[in-house]
């Protein structure tokens, strides 16, 4: 029986290697230049999980910060080597939901985009365990939230503000939230970006 999306790396490699990647739009995500150009650059050590193509991890990485992209898909690995490879920038295989030892504490920043929207709702608790074991004591979680998806089916799988709280804010502060104005255009005001800081 084939696992449900979210559920198996086996699921995300096929959908590498058939080029069926409908999520990715051959660029940064929007939201995020938005964010620079406000708040400016996240520095240090940024990790990114389900970083796909490298897109994202390009983009922060030629703003001057050292950034690893995390996916679970050998493929995808395969692709942001390819695509997106830049100084200050590296590619690793792993599983967000259980992180390797030697990744524990040892980021500035997580940066979330589609890597949460992209698993069924059942293993986000799971998710949001992990990224406070990745931060270094006062870090950054910047995520771009899927609040209003067009498919409520999923994958992605939209989420509401209670279960972003429920999830986040017993760990994380809340600096700063709202629609971003930039935005691919299937997404524009679909999407929220939050800024949390680990708390003490």
């Amino acid at each position: 029986m084939e696992s449900a999306p979210g559920e198996s790396d086996a699921f995300w490699e096929g959908r590498w290697q058939s080029g069926h990647t409908p999520w990715d739009h051959g660029r940064p995500a929007p939201p995020f230049a938005e964010f620079v150009q406000n708040e400016g650059a996240p520095t240090g050590e940024i990790l990114i999980p389900g970083a796909g193509s490298g897109h994202d991890v390009r983009f922060f990485a030629e703003l001057g910060a050292r950034v690893t992209g995390l996916d679970i898909a050998p493929s995808a690995i395969e692709v942001a080597q390819a695509r997106n490879p830049c100084p200050g920038a590296r590619y690793m295989l792993g599983d967000i939901l259980n992180p390797a030892p030697e990744l524990h504490r040892q980021f500035d920043w997580v940066v979330e985009h589609t890597c949460l929207c992209a698993m069924e709702p059942k293993f986000w608790p799971a998710y949001a365990a992990a990224i406070p074991k990745l931060l270094r004591p006062g870090g950054h979680f910047l995520a771009l939230f899927y609040r209003n998806p067009h498919d409520d089916a999923g994958p992605p799988f939209g989420i509401d503000e209670a279960t972003i709280e429920s999830l986040f804010e017993p760990r994380f502060s809340l600096l700063k939230a709202g629609v971003p104005k930039q935005a691919y255009e299937s997404r524009a005001g679909r999407e929220e970006l939050r800024l949390y800081r680990l708390s003490d």
